[in-house]
């Protein structure tokens, strides 16, 4: 009887877990739909069937990337161009993951799952949201993670079906990533109480936009910001 009790309460703790991190995910929710719906969609368009919108978002899922990629497969690049620019495109999670070293300790088994599942909202997430107290890190982590990965195949999937029934058009939709930046940004600001990091920020990228182009500013500025 004792342990029955006590996975009942074990359960509902998870339950709990489960829906505090649903709640944390939904701005991520809102713009990995659309998203997710744009890149299924320019899949299609370049004549993929909707399974293989499924299998990039599921192995690869890399948002920006899998975008770069069909650009990539449409103009019959090789292997070689997709892993130069694959690793330009996403050289910025390098330094993700030297700030969360301290927070991915001790969190055993799923920390190669949250390695390869940190994307760029999924980061500022984890750097803004406090663990639940008396709840697992481990798990609010994992739950976090796993329920964007989850967004982003829903919305790749849907967009990749819809495409190869509808003629849709979808000039504009790929801004969607940058709003939902914006909206993580914002977040991220009022939720610290560090301000020099912004300031940073914004100096970076607009010293960077002053010295190169519009096209090669990211690299510039993640260097300057650092």
């Amino acid at each position: 009887m004792v342990r029955n009790e006590e996975y009942k309460k074990t359960g509902e703790k998870n339950k709990d877990l489960f829906t505090t991190a649903f709640k944390t995910t939904i701005p991520v929710l809102l713009g990995y739909i659309p998203l997710g719906m744009a890149f299924g969609f320019l899949l299609d368009g370049a004549g993929y069937h909707w399974i293989y919108a499924f299998i990039m978002s599921l192995f690869v899922y890399a948002g920006s990337g899998q975008f770069l990629a069909v650009a990539l497969l449409s103009a019959g690049a090789g292997l070689t161009e997709f892993a130069i620019a694959t690793l330009l495109l996403n050289f910025r999670h390098a330094f993700y993951g030297l700030s969360l070293l301290e927070k991915f300790s001790g969190i055993g088994k799923i920390k190669p799952y949250l390695i390869f599942a940190l994307t760029d909202e999924t980061y500022a997430l984890l750097t803004t949201t406090d663990v639940p107290q008396g709840s697992s890190k481990s798990k609010f982590y994992f739950y976090i993670a796993a329920l964007d990965h989850s967004y982003w195949i829903a919305g790749s999937v849907l967009g990749a079906v819809l495409g190869s029934v509808l003629d849709l058009n979808i000039e504009g939709m790929s801004f969607v990533l940058t709003a939902l930046f914006v909206v993580l940004t914002i977040e991220q600001y009022f939720s610290s109480e560090t301000r020099f990091p912004f300031i940073a920020a914004v100096g970076a990228g607009a010293l960077s936009l002053i010295l190169f182009s519009s096209d090669n500013m990211l690299l510039a500025s993640i260097v300057l910001g650092t």
